[in-house]
Formats: structure tokens, sequence, C-alpha cells
């Protein structure tokens, strides 16, 4: 049986829309090897990293990403933001975007019969 994912994405300083996808494309390995950046034009790396270009990514985490690149994770997974409260503080419109899409994503893992679990944790 395969072990279940969890990870722990610490977002503790970050208050910026940029900042937030560039801590889970970092956590994530979203571009690929050395692909953390938006796609360049003839590049099979990076991603688009946009909130868009998120929801696609975490749609394909078992499958390694949108580029195949990406390690697969194994269901179920859980993702625990640590220190998300001074993001909700700072940028409440950011935070409210990363949770829906959070949600969202748990809904269409769910519709596969696939759990996709998160947590926002004020504290680590």
């Amino acid at each position: 049986m395969t072990p279940a994912t969890q990870l722990t994405i610490d977002l503790g300083g970050i208050t910026q829309k940029a900042q937030i996808l560039a801590a889970l494309g970092a956590a994530l390995c979203l571009g690929g090897p050395d692909g953390n950046h938006p796609v360049r034009p003839g590049e099979d790396r990076g991603w688009g990293m946009n909130w868009d270009a998120l929801f696609d990514c975490l749609l394909n985490l078992h499958s390694g990403g949108i580029w195949g690149t990406a390690p697969r994770l194994a269901f179920p997974v859980k993702l625990t933001f640590a220190h998300a409260q001074p993001l909700a503080r700072a940028n409440p419109q950011a935070f409210a975007i990363l949770r829906d899409i959070l949600e969202q994503t748990r809904a269409a893992y769910a519709r596969q019969n696939r759990q996709f679990d998160f947590e926002l944790v004020a504290l680590a």
C-alpha cells in the first residue's frame, strides 16, 4: 500500500499573491526541475504562476503536475499551511482565493474518489 502524502508549506512572512505561488511552486515542484518560474516561450518547464495555473497543477498532483516532472503524490494528500494567519490579515483577498482553490481541488478529487485535504494553521 502506498503511504499517504502529508506536506507542510510555511506561509510565514508571505503576504502577496506572487509569494504564495512561489512557495507552493517550490514545495510541490510545479514547474519541474529548476522550473519554478513562469513558462517562457520554447521552454518545457515552468508554470503559469497564476491562480488558474495553480488550480490546474493541483488537479494533477497524482500524475506529476502539468509537465509530468513533479513528484507524483500518493493519495490521500493533505497540505498543511503553517503561519497562515498573517497572510489572512495582510491580504484577505489572496487568502480567500487560495482557500477557494483548495476547496475546489478537494471537491474535484472527491468526485474521483481521491482524498485531498488541507489545513490553514495560524501557528506552526
